[in-house]
């Protein structure tokens, strides 16, 4: 804490070049904080890109993913660029040296982000797509699905066992541990119906 506020206070002392990378690691870090917050709050890569920039990730397009990583992007450029241009110029290097060890810094953070940024949005598409996999898969009633409501269902998708929502598709009433084979889905819905057990097909 105490560094933090000499580096703060520092600032005001600071003139040309090392001002400006004082101030870019500032902002940069600054945004950084608050990234963080927002990925504790809302919980993942996908909901802060909704809730901040309006982006609906199941949807996203070039244009909108762009928005986002540009933020992400310049975020870590700017913390990295000052950073290393302050260390660079703390260790008695010229400044044209710390101005290109800045920027080689910060273009490889703002590459790294990048991948990273596009790494989470696959793993979000990548949950959008088993759950439509999860068409003409059997599976089995774990929480009762009342008569025109919503239960629960436990299907296997590539292996993984993984319990969704569920509705019957006549609106009928499924009990408990009965074996239904899924239909259709309906957004995070799964829609149901029961497995008749047919002895001619033996």
């Amino acid at each position: 804490m105490v560094g933090i506020i000499d580096f703060v206070f520092g600032l005001l002392d600071a003139t040309g070049v090392e001002l400006m990378f004082g101030a870019s690691a500032l902002i940069g870090g600054v945004l950084f904080l608050l990234w963080l917050v927002l990925v504790v709050v809302l919980g993942g890569i996908g909901d802060i890109a909704e809730g901040v920039f309006g982006v609906d990730i199941d949807a996203m397009g070039a244009d909108a993913s762009f928005k986002a990583l540009t933020f992400q992007g310049v975020m870590a450029f700017m913390m990295f660029f000052g950073l290393t241009g302050i260390i660079v110029m703390q260790s008695g290097g010229p400044e044209v040296l710390a101005i290109l060890v800045g920027g080689i810094s910060g273009g490889a953070s703002m590459f790294a982000t990048g991948k990273v940024f596009q790494f989470f949005i696959a793993l979000q598409a990548e949950g959008t797509i088993e759950i439509d996999d999860a068409v003409g898969v059997s599976g089995t009633v774990y929480l009762r699905i009342p008569e025109g409501g919503t239960g629960q269902v436990s299907v296997s998708i590539k292996g993984s066992l993984r319990q969704y929502d569920a509705k019957s598709v006549d609106g009928s009433m499924i009990p408990n541990e009965e074996t239904v084979m899924v239909k259709a889905v309906v957004g995070t819905l799964l829609m149901v119906e029961p497995v008749v057990y047919n002895p001619e097909e033996e």
